[in-house]
């Protein structure tokens, strides 16, 4: 997409609702191309205009939740900003446990690590420490959202706002 073409980004919201839509029916591993393209009612060669594949449509799907997650790992996302995308999460919480698991869960766990990764000070250990923050953020949510941690989304806010402090360099003697 190019820009703000307000054709395009109509274009794009289809295949994001369409895409939304048959995540509500199917597991993600069900879901082919094909599907996503006739729900959203568009063209191949107009999908590929847009994304590379469903995997690309997963992670636009999920990238507000993913940049919130990233920015609380690195120290710049407020309590209440953790607690709307909770919020949402938790209003959406079978469709969220869903994606959280197996291969799509580890899919965007990668992505978050790589998004963390990108903003950390130079010459930091990246790959380590974007890895270990990724994981400690997306255990936590998908704790939170299988119940086997009871907590008000406030309170998760703040415990996944101390995560930023995995990011720190490492002391050295």
């Amino acid at each position: 997409m190019q820009g703000n073409d307000p054709r395009a980004e109509r274009t794009r919201a289809a295949i994001l609702g369409a895409f939304t839509e048959l995540l509500f029916s199917r597991r993600y591993d069900a879901i082919r191309t094909a599907d996503l393209i006739a729900a959203a009612g568009i063209g191949r060669s107009t999908f590929y205009e847009h994304f590379r594949g469903k995997d690309d449509v997963l992670v636009a799907a999920t990238e507000p939740v993913l940049q919130t997650l990233a920015a609380a790992a690195l120290d710049r996302a407020s309590p209440a900003q953790l607690r709307a995308m909770l919020d949402h999460v938790w209003r959406q919480r079978g469709f969220a446990r869903r994606l959280l698991e197996g291969r799509t869960g580890r899919m965007l766990e990668a992505r978050l690590a790589a998004m963390i990764a990108a903003r950390l000070e130079p010459g930091a250990p990246a790959a380590l420490r974007s890895a270990a923050v990724a994981a400690a953020l997306w255990t936590m949510l998908r704790l939170w959202l299988a119940g086997t941690v009871a907590c008000p989304a406030a309170e998760l806010a703040l415990h996944l706002k101390a995560c930023a402090c995995l990011r720190a360099a490492p002391v050295t003697a």
